[in-house]
């Protein structure tokens, strides 16, 4: 199946200035965005990127053995905005940067702590698509879990919509 991520223009410009900014402890930033799900002309599934939720600075843990730990806080945070936006259909979405230029995806840090993220999202928010969205400098790669779905499927393309169209296509890895 064919996912394809959209998001605004001034939302993607929000989110890297949010994540580009310095952290007293943290390599990286971490923020949630919500989404709602849309069908492709082809049968595909679409997700427009819609509100998106940066982490406080007290949020983070200092953990130096990876970029950034976001601690309960934040977690309950995202928990309750999976839930209250289940009537809605809504999904929750992962997002950080790698700070570099090209295509990107998943470290294996990230492949081995975000996605366990996920079920608890799925359990609160049923209805929603949830994932992560993983951000280059001028790139990005993403992973969607659909309702009722244990594993993640790669989107074939993020786009941002605006002024400025940007398109990131796949290479179809996971």
């Amino acid at each position: 199946m064919k996912i394809e991520i959209r998001l605004t223009g001034r939302m993607y410009q929000s989110i890297l200035e949010d994540l580009k900014r310095r952290h007293a402890f943290a390599a990286e930033r971490v923020g949630f965005a919500m989404s709602r799900n849309g069908t492709l002309a082809n049968g595909g599934s679409l997700v427009l990127l819609n509100r998106y939720h940066p982490i406080p600075d007290e949020q983070y843990l200092d953990d130096p053995t990876i970029g950034a730990r976001i601690g309960p806080e934040a977690i309950t945070w995202a928990m309750q905005a999976a839930y209250f936006g289940r009537a809605r259909h809504e999904g929750l979405w992962h997002i950080h940067l790698h700070s570099l230029c090209g295509r990107t995806g998943m470290s294996g840090v990230d492949r081995r702590e975000i996605p366990k993220l996920v079920p608890g999202f799925q359990s609160v928010g049923k209805n929603g698509t949830h994932g992560i969205l993983i951000l280059s400098l001028d790139h990005a790669s993403a992973w969607a879990w659909l309702p009722g779905k244990m594993e993640p499927i790669a989107a074939a393309v993020v786009s941002v919509i605006g002024t400025r169209i940007e398109v990131f296509e796949s290479e179809g890895r996971k």
